[in-house]
């Protein structure tokens, strides 16, 4: 039944019911069904599941960024320059009362609210429960956009100090650990019809977790066509949100005061284009041209928003994933607007059982439970 929570067999835990269409719809506005429809334990469930999806970015956000801060250092930044960017950056990140960021007490307070939301659930309290769920959301919000301009900061420093043409560098540092994940996608390791089914699955999910879709909800537009599954992120809620104003009424982060980098001139990490978000680069390098590297095809194709055409929303301000359900179907465009080209025979075993990227970390076939989106 679509609206409630239960064991996935595909992902392997605890995970959203519904289809790939009914996936998209977000777990706040699920919730908030549920505790209308007094159906009080589906209500509960859901609530304490926001929690989960949002859980990645909780892990990856200071994961990253002190990774972000090492690279710098070991590429010739001085700390004076990394202090001095981190204190602008405070200063731009204080909440709306003036009170220091801090991703931490953001998250206590999201999951102190979500608890608060199911205890009223499980109570029958409808009002409490709608009204803890509301600032919950508004809570996670709050500290998972600050979470991400610290990242999209410190980015944005490397591409100011060390130059444009290290961003993908710094990229393959904060990820490192993260792309031998890939190889579950192998048709070498796991029939394609598998994975596709875990990559839709996980798709949603994720995106769900970074609040993405209109009034940042956490909700993706999903269509099924005869070959392939399209995503689209209206905004997506970790890099395409940074290219419209926020939600608080700020700025787009290209803008001032934050003013953080976007390419200035094609690179195949970029997709070949100009004005992508620096954040947004990492889907790039993890779901296309790495796993091309390591076996043959992207497990993804993003086609991200660029700036400033995305600053006003509409059409132009929507990200769209698209996953084939075979991958043989990927465009040659898909292969050479990021440097590639399609091998004569998909799998591992025709590079020779070997990752090209010349990027080394530990091999495992079962991705982390966080990945960036």
């Amino acid at each position: 039944m679509a609206g409630t929570v239960g064991f996935d067999p595909i992902l392997g835990r605890v995970a959203r019911t519904g289809d790939a269409r009914e996936q998209g719809a977000s777990t706040y506005q699920l919730a908030a069904d549920a505790i209308h429809q007094g159906r009080w334990d589906d209500a509960a469930d859901l609530v304490r599941y926001a929690a989960t999806e949002a859980e990645e970015g909780r892990t990856l956000y200071p994961l990253f960024a002190d990774r972000a801060r090492a690279f710098l250092r070991g590429n010739g930044i001085a700390d004076t320059a990394l202090e001095a960017e981190e204190t602008r950056l405070a200063e731009l990140l204080r909440l709306p009362d003036g009170s220091a960021f801090d991703l931490e007490a953001g998250w206590s307070e999201f999951v102190s609210l979500i608890e608060a939301s199911a205890k009223a659930c499980e109570d029958g309290r409808e009002a409490d429960a709608l009204d803890a769920l509301g600032r919950a959301r508004r809570a996670w919000l709050a500290t998972h956009d600050r979470g991400c301009d610290l990242v999209g900061g410190l980015i944005d420093l490397c591409a100011r100090l060390l130059g444009e043409d290290r961003v993908a560098e710094l990229w393959d540092a904060l990820m490192v650990d993260l792309y031998a994940t890939r190889d579950r996608y192998d048709v070498d390791r796991t029939p394609w019809a598998r994975s596709l089914e875990y990559l839709v699955l996980d798709t949603v999910e994720s995106l769900r977790g970074h609040l993405s879709g209109p009034d940042r909800m956490g909700a993706v537009e999903v269509r099924e066509e005869p070959d392939r599954f399209v995503f689209r992120f209206d905004p997506c809620g970790s890099g395409g949100r940074t290219l419209r104003p926020d939600a608080e009424g700020g700025p787009a982060r290209p803008d001032p005061p934050f003013g953080f980098a976007v390419t200035t001139r094609p690179h195949d990490w970029s997709w070949g284009e100009e004005g992508v978000c620096l954040y947004c680069v990492h889907g790039c390098r993890l779901q296309e041209q790495v796993p091309i590297d390591r076996f043959g095809y992207p497990v993804r194709v993003i086609d991200p928003p660029r700036w400033p055409a995305a600053r006003d929303g509409g059409e132009a301000a929507k990200c769209t994933w698209t996953i084939y359900k075979d991958p043989a179907l990927v465009p040659d465009e898909a292969y050479l607007r990021v440097g590639r080209s399609r091998p004569a025979r998909l799998g591992s075993s025709a590079r020779g059982g070997r990752s090209d990227t010349g990027v080394t970390g530990p091999a495992s076939p079962r991705p982390p439970e966080a990945a960036p989106p």
